[in-house]
């Protein structure tokens, strides 16, 4: 089996950025190409329904890698193969993500799925990949026992739980904030349930004391009694996962009651641009910019040379891309990083030998490919199918609608300061 140098990742985009190529995908539920000898990738996403932002732009970001890399001479352990995407629009149905998912791997025989950016999408497509026996990719959701599914998501524990953990913890320990008591505050639904348990279990240990455990009703949009539950505790922090729903509604919350607690979390729900959109400028400068923390995959400001690189080349192209350059936008562009890797250290587009490649996607740290802020690179855990490194940021709004980078201190864009936290 032919295996591939991922230093070719640099050397596609610089091909790519000369010769200013640039072309979206098909749209939604047809091929990208006609080529017979494609390697046929299905996509299932939500392009329609309430979860249609999360689709669309992580969309816009994987057809802008693919598109570009195709153009630069396809895969090149295939001899020069080029990526065929089929794309389906689940419309925000988990059902509907099985069925399409059924339709792709069985009809049109696709090779690998890419897509399904949420958790309960990845529990509907998880059987499914294992009747066919073809691997499938989340660009973020939380867990899967299918061993045919991997995903560039983030664990409940190891992930979301320890990355905000290791924040307060970082703070109160090396920063000096004075942080000793932590209501858990969450959308109430299954990830948001896992990580606050994730949460728990860390900070008991490293000596926090929980003081509240405070569930957002999923499908509610006014949270001013658990606002006022939570200010009557009088935490020193507030943490937990909240979607970017329930983040416009906590947020209005917190303007309503004049919460004064810290609220750190993540990840849609802090650190969205659609929240500053939802809340309005007014409102935004005062609750988004005052006592929060989000954490993220991406922000403008990390100090990451190959991340500022790509936001560099693709701003040149921004009033074509109709999808803002946000952190779903970066996702769906890592995505297609992973699976150019994927598929050149297959050389193969048989489903069996692409599962197999998953053990030797490896892009190193620094380069080209990785846009996440992962100090050890983009390689996969065997045994969990995530990522070995689940490091993410931790950022602070501006006034200007810009985010710093807060934490770790090797990608910040602003110094932590103990009184940022008090």
């Amino acid at each position: 089996m032919t295996r591939y140098s991922s230093h070719r990742l640099s050397r596609v985009w610089q091909v790519g950025v000369l010769a200013g190529v640039l072309g979206l995908g098909a749209a939604c539920g047809g091929p990208a190409s006609s080529d017979d000898d494609a390697i046929k990738i299905g996509v299932v996403q939500p392009f329609s329904g309430a979860l249609a932002g999360y689709g669309e732009e992580t969309q816009a970001g994987f057809d802008y890698v693919i598109e570009r890399y195709n153009k630069a001479g396809g895969v090149e352990s295939m001899d020069g193969a080029k990526i065929e995407m089929i794309k389906a629009d689940d419309a925000s149905e988990p059902s509907n993500t099985a069925t399409e998912a059924r339709r792709l791997m069985g009809k049109e025989g696709v090779s690998l799925v890419v897509g399904i950016p949420v958790t309960t999408e990845m529990a509907a497509i998880s059987p499914v990949a294992d009747q066919f026996q073809i691997p499938v990719l989340s660009v973020g959701a939380g867990g899967s026992n299918s061993e045919y599914v991997y995903s560039l998501g983030l664990p409940y524990d190891d992930g979301y739980a320890k990355s905000m953990a290791d924040f307060l913890i970082d703070a109160r320990d090396k920063k000096g904030a004075k942080l000793e008591t932590v209501a858990l505050v969450y959308t109430d639904y299954e990830t948001g349930q896992e990580v606050s348990k994730g949460l728990e279990k860390r900070l008991k240990a490293a000596g926090f004391k929980i003081v509240a455990d405070v569930p957002l009703p999923a499908e509610s949009d006014n949270y001013k009694p658990q606002l006022a539950r939570i200010n009557s505790m009088d935490p020193d922090v507030a943490v937990g996962l909240v979607t970017t729903p329930s983040g416009v509604a906590l947020h209005q919350a917190r303007a309503a009651t004049k919460s004064e607690v810290l609220f750190v979390g993540g990840t849609g729900g802090y650190a969205d641009h659609q929240v500053w959109d939802s809340l309005g400028d007014s409102v935004a400068k005062d609750i988004l910019v005052n006592n929060m923390f989000g954490l993220t995959n991406f922000a403008e400001a990390a100090k990451s040379p190959s991340l500022q690189k790509f936001l560099t080349e693709a701003r040149k192209h921004e009033d074509e891309l109709d999808a803002p350059l946000g952190q779903l936008f970066i996702a769906g562009a890592q995505m297609a990083y992973v699976v150019i890797d994927l598929l050149e250290k297959a050389g193969s587009s048989d489903p069996k030998d692409i599962l197999d490649a998953f053990k030797d996607v490896d892009i190193p740290a620094g380069s080209d490919g990785v846009l996440f802020p992962r100090s050890d690179g983009l390689r996969f855990d065997p045994k969990t199918r995530f990522l070995t490194d689940n490091a993410s940021l931790i950022v602070k709004w501006n006034e200007d609608e810009t985010l710093d980078v807060m934490w770790p201190d090797a990608l910040a864009s602003e110094k932590l300061e103990a009184n940022m936290l008090d």
